[in-house]
């Protein structure tokens, strides 16, 4: 298995999988290398483009007496940490989130609650589609973890999640025959390139036009793709096979 020292590989591995479940079982075990042992995927606002409600733990290897007595609780709406990555819409580690917020007592039992069923600390990161549908992850340790938040993890696992989540999208709109997006064929050439590294300038020199072409293009792809981002573009693009750049045209079929 690999780890997160090495993300092409980790991406390599998710991108084999053949259904969402073997994908989330693929992030989980990349993710429980690195010391967070339980992970949690949720949509936490109405996914129309999925034909799904708001829900907590659409994946999860969280403990299931927790996950039913949290929804049975209704914790989603009083979760600070929820809350405040909803708030941010960037990672978060749990104890900078909790250190900074005035907890109300059914938030505090909460957290304690969530302790004692092995979630002790943890980051958690939100994904945003330009529709406004947003999902998030809630990876968690069942132990304290280090002293000194480490950023460069929390760097590396968001890229990951970001893979993932459109991984786990995209198989999911396939089983249900969702359409996938057109593109025209330079669209096609800005996403290839773009996924082998090169930059807007050096995609523009390589393809003969310019600059604020290559940025109309990708106003188009962002439109197409239903995402705000060049990075997420190109994880999506990949995921749908759309592009296939040189880190995954062999996907890992191993472990």
């Amino acid at each position: 298995m690999p780890d997160l020292d090495d993300v092409e590989l980790c991406i390599a591995l998710i991108h084999s999988a053949k259904t969402p479940d073997e994908a989330f079982n693929y992030f989980c075990k990349i993710v429980a290398d690195s010391g967070y042992d339980r992970v949690v995927y949720s949509l936490l606002t109405d996914h129309p483009s999925l034909g799904l409600p708001k829900l907590h733990g659409l994946a999860s290897s969280y403990p299931e007496d927790w996950m039913k007595y949290y929804l049975e609780k209704e914790y989603l709406r009083i979760d600070p940490v929820v809350q405040e990555v909803l708030k941010l819409g960037r990672p978060c580690f749990w104890n900078d989130i909790l250190a900074g917020t005035d907890l109300s007592e059914d938030a505090k039992r909460l957290i304690h609650e969530g302790a004692d069923a092995g979630l002790r600390s943890g980051i958690s990161f939100p994904m945003v589609s330009l529709a406004g549908e947003i999902a998030g992850f809630a990876i968690a340790r069942s132990d304290p973890g280090p002293a000194k938040n480490d950023y460069d993890l929390m760097a590396r696992l968001y890229l990951l999640g970001t893979f993932f989540h459109e991984t786990y999208r995209t198989m999911y709109q396939q089983q249900k025959h969702v359409e996938m997006p057109g593109l025209t064929a330079r669209e096609h050439d800005v996403l290839l390139w773009a996924a082998e590294g090169k930059t807007d300038q050096e995609i523009a020199i390589i393809l003969g036009i310019t600059f604020h072409t290559v940025r109309f293009h990708w106003r188009q792809i962002f439109r197409k793709l239903n995402v705000n981002g060049r990075s997420y573009a190109i994880t999506k693009a990949i995921r749908l096979g759309l592009v296939t750049p040189e880190i995954v045209r062999t996907p890992y079929q191993k472990w």
